[in-house]
């Protein structure tokens, strides 16, 4: 049987009728054409087609909620089939349910139980639920993730026992199943007049993106069948996953000589897959090579004992990488000499023989099949259109045209290539900044990646193709480069998403096996790491499970160990730390804006600075630019980033440029991010939290052109950023303003840095007299920042200080210096005590500093920094 198969972004009610025999099952291919007999459906039928493909397709006039049902036998032991294609990611607003089993056609009243599919962010998970009527009692929550993706494409199998035992079952179309929840609930018993049914939630540009196909609704038992064979897939180049339809008996599913891979052998070892006794692990000493492989299975049994006979079925094997997205042609024109046509080049830098048809190629939207072609290893072939395909015979014979060949973005675009069963082989998310010849973004030039062996790397691994005619379709790229990476990858940034889930960042690809490696990953102060498991396809990112909640006001640190490493092998520094803790919203004044560019230099960029002041960890996610003065309407700034206490941050819509006409830019603390049009004149730039009805203005800031010094002609004003002087001063005071400092080294501004021209609240300019580096602690005994250094340095001798520690509410907690004579200059050290012997809590605290001259003028100096424990 075909499954059924459903888009996952309308609202729309599916139930199925059957005449209610107790024999009689629901099933229903779509073959017929027709969804009024043979089940006859109930419900909005006509908001529904049978297409083209036979599949169920909602095909709804406008943005709403849709529901068909239909009626038979659900006995209490069960057996439900299903496949689901949504054709979007799923989200509140456009969601599907599925009813397995309910009590009336009106499925929204009915008594009975439903999986789900939608939520807000990226964890989507199938949802199982009991419904009560108007109530509804959550009873097991899938794999996080396993359908945030676009689109899904899914088949589910869930069987009920006799006595209420519910297990779920799902897979990626072509997939192993896995298990996505346990649970006993036999609330509801089965009867001969159940309804199935399909509810979906949709806007308007997704009232036609839900499709169903292969639906079966049958008795589970008693059970005197062998186990089938569902699917098999390679994990990994050692590793084969087998999945059945029921429980196995160890005895035999465990035995090696009961199975055959193709041109492999017997596996070395045979183990369950982690919570699944319906799907085994084969592993093979020696790695296996793209290409198509047969498995073999005999006399596995069933918990009851029933065996199989001999059982094969056929899968594909890719090694990811062993295809790669080699170069990109998005902008044409002008032309450099090829003709004007979007198209991609593709690189086998495998040791097999690629059947290309096998393979799929998308751009956010459905995957599209590549066009038959025997790519043999080390050679290239070209992807286009029909026409670009015809004019690019000319430069090369290694050139085929395909079938809904997507439309590749100017400014960017997530290329993916994958097998059939949607495992990725390449992922490539360009951008027109990867051009490292600003001359040559206005087209007419590819994008060519620099070195094939380092395919982990992002945009560092890219640059324009330095040769006429423009690129090298069918060629060895012009920019090859094959010098080994030596680099070692560095922890970029840690978003606490929940009190339980982190989104750890890195610099560059990592290696699959040790970024998803719970034991690679330390927290302290101490939280077990349950898993870690990838949120998207990238390899720049993972996501960690926490066995216990973060604590609000807590900071954390975290580090990773050696284990985890690049493609390349190189591992994280052990010197890499991330400090970390549950954001809070800001109040006003707690984010000020710092710094801004206005009037950049022609070709130049806008850049916006904020600057924490506060005592809190705040993050992006909420938060939002505005230009009160123009009506052009917000921008979020919605980033998966925290903004650690004194810290800055600045946001531009060309990163490049910034770094390139700046010095000494923090790269980690600069976004490439929409900010809203900045007059060069005057305006106004306003940056307010908003989150369940609460809006709060942080900052807001009227800019004049006027603010700049003085002695700066208009025409001078060009690139020069408008410092703010007083953190704690006025937004909206002139005298709180200035124009940065000129260098010898860089245009005149400070983003992601301290301004050039602060003052601290005492009206000197002295904040750098005390540096903190770093500015943390872990007292932990173990030799590494087991204190805080603090430096100063003073402009001449006589000075005196009075230094002291404070917690983040304001309480002393240890006195350093007590209005004592200091020198010139010198280092003080806190070993994290305070004032009474006991140690310090972690969490932010702040070093206070008064330092008064020999004339009796007073410095203020405030400094925050993070306590943290390693133990």
């Amino acid at each position: 049987m075909n499954m059924l198969k459903i888009p996952a972004l309308n609202a729309c009610l599916f139930v199925f009728f059957c005449p209610a025999l107790l024999v009689a099952q629901i099933s229903d291919d779509f073959s017929d054409g027709n969804i009024t007999d043979n089940p006859a459906w109930q419900g909005e039928t006509s908001e529904f087609i049978v297409n083209a493909a036979g599949e169920l397709q909602l095909n709804a006039p406008d943005a709403g909620t849709s529901v068909l049902a239909v009626q038979g036998n659900i006995p209490n032991k069960a057996v439900w089939q299903l496949d689901v294609r949504l054709e979007f990611a799923p989200s509140t607003s456009n969601l599907l349910r599925v009813y397995l089993q309910a009590d009336r056609a009106d499925l929204l009243s009915a008594n009975g139980y439903y999986l789900e599919i939608g939520e807000i962010g990226s964890a989507d998970a199938l949802r199982f639920y009991r419904q009560d009527g108007a109530s509804k009692t959550l009873l097991s929550t899938g794999v996080p993730g396993f359908v945030a993706v676009e689109p899904v494409n899914i088949q589910l199998q869930i069987k009920r026992s006799n006595t209420g035992n519910w297990t779920i079952y799902a897979a990626p179309k072509g997939g192993a199943f896995q298990v996505q929840g346990t649970v006993t609930d036999a609330n509801y018993a089965g009867a001969p007049d159940q309804f199935f049914g399909l509810y979906c939630l949709y806007s308007a540009t997704r009232k036609d993106k839900f499709f169903f196909d292969s639906l079966l609704v049958q008795s589970g038992g008693p059970d005197v069948e062998p186990p089938v064979l569902l699917s098999a897939r390679a994990i990994d180049a050692h590793t084969v996953g087998a999945s059945f339809d029921e429980s196995l008996d160890p005895a035999s599913a465990l035995d090696p000589a009961n199975y055959q891979l193709s041109g492999v052998g017997e596996p070395a070892d045979v183990s369950f897959a982690a919570g699944s006794q319906q799907e085994v692990r084969l592993s093979f000493p020696d790695p296996i090579s793209s290409g198509t492989y047969t498995l073999e299975t005999t006399a596995v049994a069933d918990i009851l004992g029933n065996p199989s006979g001999v059982q094969t079925i056929t899968f594909e094997f890719f090694k990811a990488f062993d295809v790669l997205i080699n170069e990109i042609m998005a902008n044409p024109a002008p032309t450099q000499g090829l003709p004007n046509a979007e198209w991609l080049e593709l690189y086998n830098r495998g040791t097999t023989v690629v059947e290309l048809d096998k393979l799929r190629l998308s751009d956010g939207g459905a995957p599209q099949a590549l066009p038959a072609y025997l790519l043999y290893p080390d050679s290239f072939v070209v992807l286009t259109t029909d026409a670009g395909a015809d004019a690019l015979a000319a430069f090369t014979p290694n050139v085929r045209a395909m079938s809904g060949f997507p439309s590749l973005n100017n400014a960017g675009d997530a290329l993916v290539l994958t097998d059939a069963a949607g495992n990725t082989m390449d992922r490539v998310t360009y951008s027109v900044n990867w051009h490292t010849d600003i001359s040559k973004i206005a087209g007419g030039w590819t994008l060519e990646r620099i070195n094939p062996l380092l395919p982990c790397l992002g945009g560092e691994n890219w640059q324009s193709c330095p040769v006429k005619p423009g690129g090298t379709p069918g060629a060895s790229n012009a920019a090859l480069d094959l010098t080994p990476d030596t680099q070692a990858p560095r922890l970029s940034a840690v978003f606490p998403e929940s009190a339980t889930s982190l989104r750890i960042f890195f610099s560059e690809g990592m290696d699959l096996m040790s970024m998803t490696n719970p034991a690679a990953y330390r927290i302290f102060p101490d939280r077990g790491i349950g898993g870690a498991v990838l949120p998207q396809a990238g390899r720049e990112e993972v996501r960690l499970l926490l066995d216990a909640p973060l604590e609000a006001g807590e900071v954390y640190m975290l580090i990773a160990t050696a284990q985890v490493v690049d493609c390349s092998g190189n591992p994280v520094p052990a010197t890499d730390t991330l400090i970390f803790g549950l954001p809070e919203a800001p109040q006003p004044r707690d984010l000020v804006i710092n710094e801004i560019l206005f009037n950049p230099e022609t070709g130049g960029a806008d850049f916006v600075e904020v600057h924490n002041r506060s005592n809190k960890v705040i993050g992006w996610q909420d938060l939002f630019f505005d230009n009160y003065s123009d009506n052009a309407g917000s921008e979020p700034i919605a980033l998966e980033r925290i903004l650690l206490p004194g810290d800055y941050a600045a946001f531009t819509l060309d990163t490049r440029d910034v770094l390139n006409r700046f010095a000494n830019v923090r790269p980690a603390a600069l976004y490439e991010h929409s900010i809203p049009a900045l007059a060069d004149d005057a305006g106004n730039l306003t940056l307010f939290y908003a989150k369940d009805g609460v809006v709060i203005t942080v900052d807001s800031f009227n800019y004049l052109d006027d603010y700049h010094n003085a002695l700066l002609a208009t025409s001078e004003r060009d690139g020069v950023a408008l410092e703010r002087i007083r953190p704690e001063g006025a937004t909206n005071d002139p005298a709180n303003w200035t124009s940065a400092t000129r260098t010898s080294f860089g245009a005149a501004g400070t983003p992601t840095r301290p301004n050039s021209q602060r003052l601290d609240p005492g009206n000197a300019p002295e904040e750098d007299l005390i540096l903190l580096d770093p500015a943390r602690l872990s007292p932990d005994g173990d030799g590494y920042e087991d204190f805080l250094d603090i430096y100063y340095q003073l402009p001449a001798a006589g000075y005196a200080a009075t230094i002291t520690i404070y917690d983040s509410e304001g309480v002393p907690v240890k006195r350093l210096v007590r209005q004592d004579l200091i020198g010139v200059e010198g280092a003080l050290r806190w070993d994290g005590d305070r004032d009474d012997g006991t140690r310090a809590r972690p969490g932010i605290y702040i070093l206070f500093a008064e330092v008064f001259t020999p004339t009796g003028a007073i410095s203020r100096v405030k400094k925050p920094f993070a306590l943290v424990t390693r133990y």
